[in-house]
């Protein structure tokens, strides 16, 4: 899954592993700096996990918050290449460090994410509301610490991305409602009514509906039916 990088001097001495095909860099005789490593690894995961539920809900909601971490991600590329303030190594990742893409990210998912379930979603119980918000906060701060544990940033990078993450997550949870109201709520019919929408079969249900619970119920109402159909043929 890894291997060791060659012998490097001076500050940089330390024999340095690339975890399995991402090349995150880590002390691989220090349990820490492995635990850092796959911290690193989360904001991919995260990709992928929208990738999932886009595909396989539809849901417009979803699909808002993706391209709102995209966004926040453009505007990170812009960021870095406007203040062009390097890494604390030039043997940690490329290009410049200010601010943490990383750490950007994860506090943009973090907020939004953060005031989606505590403002939008009326189904979870309030109980597993604070396990996620609080979880949600630890895993932000668990990446923005990963990136300095590793020497891919200073503090003040990570600071500044978190801030950047805080702000445009927060901005763009108050564009997607008012995205709801403009002109009594054409536009959000208009996106959803469009001919791209159809096609994809983009949907809005799951602020005003439990999903799962539907599902659930859709489900076993039809196995109870089947039950009842095999019952029906044996008494035949």
């Amino acid at each position: 899954m890894s291997y060791a990088a060659p012998h490097l001097t001076g500050q940089d001495a330390s024999p340095l592993a690339s975890l399995s095909i991402t090349h995150v860099s880590y002390d691989p005789s220090d349990p820490i700096s492995l635990v850092a490593a796959y911290l690193s690894l989360v904001p991919q995961a995260l990709m992928i996990v929208y990738a999932v539920l886009i595909f396989s809900h539809r849901e417009l909601e979803i699909i808002l918050a993706c391209a709102g971490q995209l966004g926040c991600e453009a505007i990170n590329y812009v960021l870095k290449r406007v203040i062009k303030e390097a890494r604390p190594s030039n043997l940690k990742g490329k290009g410049y460090g200010m601010p943490s893409s990383h750490t950007q990210f994860m506090f943009f998912f973090a907020t939004y994410i953060s005031l989606w379930i505590a403002l939008r979603n009326k189904f979870i119980p309030k109980p597993i509301k604070t396990f996620l918000l609080l979880s949600l906060s630890a895993l932000a701060v668990g990446v923005a610490g990963s990136r300095v544990y590793l020497h891919y940033h200073t503090v003040k990078q990570v600071l500044v991305g978190s801030g950047a993450g805080v702000v445009i997550g927060l901005g763009w949870f108050v564009a997607t409602a008012l995205m709801r109201i403009i002109a009594g709520g054409k536009l959000w019919d208009f996106i959803l009514e469009n001919e791209v929408a159809k096609l994809l079969y983009v949907k809005d249900e799951c602020t005003t509906v439990d999903l799962h619970k539907r599902d659930w119920d859709g489900w076993w109402a039809a196995r109870v039916q089947k039950k009842k159909a095999m019952e029906g043929k044996k008494g035949l």
